[in-house]
């Protein structure tokens, strides 16, 4: 007797877009923000969009997007743009802090005003859901200037006809106004158009706009424009740390008491993640210390310092402590010389 074979485990198709669905998608984004007052605004966005969408679908909620005008089309495709989006920033958000996500909240907000500002429709609606990192993928909301070429690619739906020529990709600053520096097309499908940014180092900082206009072959009309579509990410200023320090010798004293003595200040600059930095400190004003005494404290891009420490070791062993901002701070007695280092940028969705 044959051994019954079980049946091959699929993935759940996700349900055919519709109003409701799109409606669905923004009720479980809201609801999932934080509380931050710095989310009001987007809250308030995709709360109209989803009242928009509502009243204009009435009895055709449930009814697929391919099959309801192209006015209503067009807010259910926006619709769900605007929660993918979202949805995306829930998940890259967590290891994101301070500025980094701030920038993040910027572009993610200014992206679904677009998108709820949007209007017109068509039988294909092109829309931008996401903009990915390469090559090693993630959602990316900012970049950091003075960096070198990036590659990154927009995802979402109807973005490329295979009939037509290839769609038109520009960037704008938040004004309209074309950069001087523009990214490349490197490779097109419907859902996805991949880019390379040759030099983001000329890109000024604040949100820029991205600007899709694709093309679709129509019967006897041939390839006509489509609605653009847009996304929007933010350019923000290339972190800068500063590092205050103090070393300190305890040296023995007659009796029990041991003295502290001072053996010098400094301040260690570092720009960007990786960067590392140090200076010599000689100890001539203690010849054998009993131990060292470590302090410092913290800035990133001018924001209000961090104290750490004092941090302290014996004479014989370095001290390494972990600083505020993901920092290292070291002091090697055999060289004399305090080490600092950044480390490598934790906040995926700022590249």
């Amino acid at each position: 007797m044959l051994a019954a074979t079980p049946a091959p485990l699929h993935a759940q198709l996700a349900p055919r877009l519709s109003a409701q669905v799109s409606l669905d998608e923004l009720s479980t984004a809201t609801a999932a923000l934080p509380a931050d007052p710095a989310l009001a605004s987007l809250r308030s966005q995709l709360q109209g969009m989803a009242d928009e969408l509502r009243q204009d679908a009435g009895k055709d909620a449930d009814k697929p997007a391919d099959l309801v005008g192209d006015a209503l089309r067009g807010r259910i495709v926006r619709a769900h743009a605007a929660a993918t989006r979202v949805q995306a920033y829930l998940k890259t958000m967590a290891d994101c802090q301070g500025a980094d996500r701030t920038a993040m909240q910027s572009a993610l907000a200014e992206s679904v005003k677009l998108l709820a500002a949007a209007d017109g429709g068509a039988r294909a609606i092109p829309a931008v859901e996401d903009v990915q990192s390469m090559p090693v993928p993630g959602s990316l909301f900012a970049i950091r200037a003075g960096g070198g070429p990036l590659a990154f690619a927009l995802t979402g739906s109807d973005l490329f006809d295979s009939q037509c020529p290839s769609p038109r990709v520009s960037v704008t600053d938040a004004g309209g106004t074309a950069l001087a520096n523009q990214p490349i097309l490197t490779g097109a499908s419907p859902a996805r158009l991949e880019l390379k940014w040759a030099d983001v180092g000329q890109v000024p900082v604040g949100p820029v706009v991205l600007h899709v206009v694709a093309q679709r072959k129509v019967f006897l009309l041939g390839c006509q424009a489509l609605p653009e579509a847009t996304a929007v990410i933010a350019v923000v200023p290339a972190t800068h740390y500063r590092v205050d320090y103090a070393l300190e010798a305890i040296c023995p004293a007659p009796g029990d008491a041991n003295r502290v003595v001072a053996l010098g200040k400094g301040t260690l600059e570092l720009a960007g993640g990786g960067a590392s930095a140090a200076q010599n400190v000689p100890t001539t004003a203690c010849a054998e210390p009993a131990a060292y005494r470590l302090s410092a404290s913290v800035s990133a891009s001018g924001g209000a310092p961090s104290p750490a420490g004092p941090f302290t070791q014996s004479a014989q062993a370095s001290i390494t402590a972990g600083l505020p901002g993901g920092l290292t701070l070291s002091w090697d007695p055999s060289v004399q010389s305090v080490f600092v280092r950044a480390g490598a940028n934790t906040c995926k969705g700022v590249r």
